[in-house]
């Protein structure tokens, strides 16, 4: 199928009992991987796939997810070495993992109140600051979550020198609707999220927030401290929230609306207001959007998301967004693009699938 200009191929990755969430990341050789969650006769369990020389790998990491309220983050330090982060299902705190050299996978809590206890956690997204070689600060851990302790309050935990060192972000909330945490191509940290409270009705504010690391001159600007600013204050009622890696001129937040079922879009480019736009109405079968945003090397901005049992692509293009079906799909869709164009994109709930797309012919 060629969907805006990409010749899409479909193969499956996994088809064991695969639950509905999934995160997709590309290796330093362009690589896709999947972290997600399958069900066996002990319960749930978080399982990384990989795709090299063409073939797919499995690997458990012995981790016990919680429910399918927020994606489970991957992500690859300059070494090719793979790391996870999520909330876990029996204790509710914060979990970061790491892919040894023999194989396996290395778990631990992550610090939340003060950085001294571990507390119960949500909305947990991690990635690895990019390696810019500048060190002590390439390939460090860092996770964003909301920190359960004090009303749901907005930080961030990197690990430095092996310790864990915390920042707050944002004061407390009771909202547990989303946060995405995201470095551009120049080791900037955003985090993306909801905040307000959500007592069901369609007139209480629930507005998105873009929180920035600010810029120290410190020789150790670790641990580091934000700003936060309201970017749409008209949300209501928030289903999830997305936002791009790995640009630089522009910057893209993809979230979902439950009152209206639309997908929506914030962006922004260097020298230019930002915008706000519906990407997608509200869809017929009120189902769950689950967006998920990508740019391309171009910083071309896409976003995935679901549609009444398709997986649909976004491309914004100067008429503004246009979408087209991918595949038939109902679990949580996964968009990255590696850095040769290629687009790579996982969905699926019961088995688990992988779209993969190139530039097409002509």
């Amino acid at each position: 199928m060629t969907t805006h200009g990409l010749q899409f191929t479909l193969e499956a990755v996994d088809d064991s009992d695969v639950l509905g969430q999934s995160f997709l990341a590309v290796d330093g050789t362009g690589a896709p991987a999947v972290a997600y969650v399958i069900g066996t006769a002990a319960g749930r369990t978080v399982r990384v796939a990989r795709r090299q020389n063409g073939q797919w790998t499995h690997e458990d990491t012995g981790g016990s997810p919680a429910g399918d309220d927020v994606r489970i983050s991957l992500s690859f330090d300059s070494g090719g070495v793979p790391h996870i982060a999520y909330r876990d299902g029996d204790s509710d705190n914060a979990v970061f993992g790491t892919r040894s050299d023999g194989g396996g996978w290395s778990l631990e809590e992550i610090p939340t109140q003060a950085g001294h206890f571990v507390r119960s956690a949500a909305d947990v997204s991690m990635q690895i600051e990019p390696n810019l070689n500048d060190p002590p600060f390439a390939d460090t851990p860092t996770v964003g979550y909301r920190d359960g302790f004090d009303g749901d309050s907005a930080a961030v935990a990197r690990k430095v020198g092996g310790s864990w060192q915390i920042s707050g972000v944002d004061a407390p909330s009771d909202v547990r609707t989303g946060l995405s945490l995201a470095f551009d191509s120049s080791a900037g940290l955003r985090l993306a999220y909801f905040q307000g409270f959500d007592d069901g009705s369609p007139v209480i504010p629930q507005p998105l927030k873009l929180a920035q690391e600010e810029v120290s001159d410190a020789e150790d600007p670790h641990p580091p401290t934000f700003v936060n600013r309201v970017i749409d204050p008209e949300m209501r009622a928030a289903e999830s929230v997305s936002m791009a890696r790995g640009l630089f001129a522009k910057a893209l937040v993809a979230y979902a609306d439950v009152r209206t079922r639309t997908v929506r879009a914030w962006s922004s480019s260097l020298g230019s207001e930002p915008t706000i736009e519906v990407v997608a109405e509200g869809n017929d079968a009120n189902g769950p959007r689950f967006p998920s945003a990508a740019g391309d090397r171009h910083e071309t901005l896409f976003i995935a998301y679901l549609d009444d049992g398709q997986v649909v692509l976004a491309k914004r293009g100067p008429a503004g967004w246009t979408s087209l079906p991918v595949a038939t799909g109902g679990g949580w869709p996964s968009l990255a693009f590696g850095k040769d164009g290629t687009a790579h994109l996982a969905y699926g709930t019961g088995t688990l699938m992988y779209a993969r797309g190139t530039v097409s012919p002509g």
